[in-house]
């Protein structure tokens, strides 16, 4: 393995045979980043936010990204001094093959790094299937929030 991890703006052409693979899994969350990524409405362009890919050699084999987490009153334009500093990570996949190899784990920590400048917490929502990895990452499980499932302090 030859992992490349990087921040792209634009999503590469090999997005499409994730999704296909994710899809597979009954994973739609993939294609709803490409669908998402094509109209606008997230490109991971707002402050802090950024989108990144891991490639081993040419092949495109995960990748995550950082969004604002949306304050439950759904104001996203709150003064940066009170603003929720937390940031929600989405659209995390990695490739069946490459899991268990640390890839995902790599990929975790180089958006925990990124996000530290921007953020003092982070969240999620994540499937079941996916609790023991983000467990082992010292997220916490949250079983009354409305908008995600695990949160992490980053201080």
């Amino acid at each position: 393995m030859n992992i490349l991890i990087q921040q792209v703006d634009q999503l590469p052409a090999q997005i499409q045979d994730l999704a296909v693979v994710a899809e597979k899994e009954g994973f739609h969350f993939i294609q709803r980043l490409v669908d998402e990524f094509q109209q606008g409405s997230n490109t991971f362009n707002g402050h802090g936010e950024f989108l990144l890919v891991a490639f081993d050699g040419d092949k495109l084999v995960a990748c995550g990204g950082l969004n604002i987490q949306i304050s439950e009153d759904g104001d996203t334009k709150q003064n940066p001094e009170t603003q929720h500093k937390i940031g929600r990570v989405r659209r995390f996949y990695v490739l069946p093959e490459y899991r268990k190899t640390g890839l995902g784990k790599s990929l975790l920590l180089e958006l925990e790094k990124r996000a530290k400048s921007n953020f003092s917490a982070l969240c999620l929502s994540s499937e079941k299937d996916a609790a023991p990895f983000y467990q082992k990452q010292n997220y916490v499980f949250v079983s009354n929030h409305p908008n995600y499932n695990y949160f992490k302090y980053l201080i």
